[in-house]
C-alpha cells in the first residue's frame, strides 16, 4: 500500500450494471479528481497485486489527486457476464464513475486509462462532457484497427472474428468465446516475463471475451465518434518500445487532434508504464490533469 492514501470501497449501478469502485483522496474536497480505468484481461484488483508494495492508483493520488478506480462490467467484482463488455457498456460505466467522482468530491473531473483503458478514457471525454480532460497510456482509433494488428495471431484471429459476426446474429456472438489473444500476444505483455507470468496467472484476470464484446468494441467503426472531435485536453503516453499499441500509430493518433494535446514517450519501455515505471508515467500524467482540472 502506499503510503498516506487509504481505498474506500464503493458501489455503483449504470444503466446495465453493478459498478465495483475504489476511491483514493489525494486532493480532497473540491480538488481535482480522475476516474481510473484499466484494460483488457486486468482490473483494479490485479493491477494493484501483481507489483508487490505497488498501487498505481494510490501513487498516482499522491500525486494531488483524487482517484477513483473503476471495474470494468464483466471485470474484476463488478456486475455483469464474465469478459462482456462492449463499447456502450463501457462508455456508460465510465459515465456513471464520473458522476461518483463528481459528487463525492465536488471539483472538475478527468479520465485516467492504461492500455485499452486508455483508449475508452480518450472515447469517454470525447462522448461525456462532465469529463474535463484525460490522461490516456496507449490510444487506438476505434474506427480502425488495422494498423496496430502487427503480430500474425492479431492479423489473423481478429479478422476471422469480423468475418464470423456476418453470419451469426447478436445473440449468438454472446455465447461464442474469444481469447484475448486476439487483440494482443501474451508476449507483448509485459517487458519483464515474470510480471506478464504475474498478469496471465491473477485469479481475477479476464483471459476469454465474448465475440460480441470484440465486434463492439474493435469492428465496428459506425458507432464510435471521430478522433479529431476531441474537444478535452489529451495526454497521450506510449512506450517506445510498446508492441501492443506502439509508438507509430500512437503518433499518427495524436496528429488528428485539434484540442489542446501532449504526447509523451519513454524510451525502450514496453505495454505496462503504470506498472514497470510509475515513477516516470504517473508525475508527468497528474501534472497535466491538475493544470487542467485546476
Amino acid at each position: 500500500m502506499e503510503p498516506g492514501v487509504e481505498p474506500v470501497e464503493l458501489w455503483a449501478t449504470s444503466r446495465q450494471a453493478a459498478l465495483r469502485l475504489v476511491a483514493y483522496e489525494g486532493a480532497g474536497e473540491g480538488g481535482p479528481s480522475v476516474v481510473a480505468l484499466h484494460g483488457l484481461t486486468t482490473g483494479i484488483d490485479v493491477l494493484r497485486e501483481v507489483v508487490p508494495g505497488l498501487d498505481p492508483f494510490a501513487r498516482l493520488a499522491r500525486e494531488g489527486l483524487n482517484v477513483l478506480a473503476l471495474d470494468w462490467p464483466g471485470h474484476g467484482r463488478s456486475g455483469g457476464r464474465r469478459g462482456h463488455l462492449t463499447y456502450r457498456l463501457a462508455m456508460d460505466a465510465a459515465a456513471t464513475a464520473a458522476g461518483v467522482a463528481r459528487d463525492r468530491w465536488h471539483g472538475r473531473v478527468g479520465a485516467f486509462g492504461t492500455a485499452l483503458g486508455g483508449v475508452l478514457a480518450f472515447y469517454a471525454a470525447l462522448e461525456e462532457s462532465a469529463l474535463d480532460a484525460v490522461a490516456c497510456h496507449n490510444v487506438l482509433d476505434l474506427r480502425d484497427v488495422r494498423p496496430v494488428l502487427q503480430r500474425t495471431r492479431q492479423g489473423v484471429l481478429l479478422p476471422t472474428a469480423g468475418w464470423a459476426t456476418r453470419w451469426l446474429p447478436p445473440a449468438r456472438q454472446e455465447h461464442v468465446a474469444v481469447p484475448a489473444t486476439a487483440v494482443f500476444a501474451v508476449t507483448d505483455m509485459a517487458e519483464d516475463p515474470r510480471l506478464g507470468r504475474a498478469l496471465r496467472r491473477h485469479p481475477r484476470a479476464v483471459w476469454r471475451y465474448d465475440l460480441a464484446s470484440l465486434t463492439s468494441l474493435f469492428l465496428t467503426p459506425a458507432d464510435k465518434p471521430a478522433v479529431a472531435a476531441q474537444t478535452a485536453p489529451t495526454f497521450v503516453a506510449v512506450g517506445g518500445a510498446d508492441r501492443v499499441l506502439p509508438e507509430t500509430s500512437t503518433r499518427a493518433f495524436v496528429s488528428q487532434l485539434a484540442c489542446p494535446s501532449q504526447l509523451w514517450v519513454l524510451p525502450g519501455a514496453g505495454h505496462q508504464l503504470a506498472l514497470e515505471h510509475p515513477e516516470a508515467l504517473l508525475p508527468v500524467a497528474a501534472a497535466f490533469l491538475r493544470e487542467h482540472l485546476a
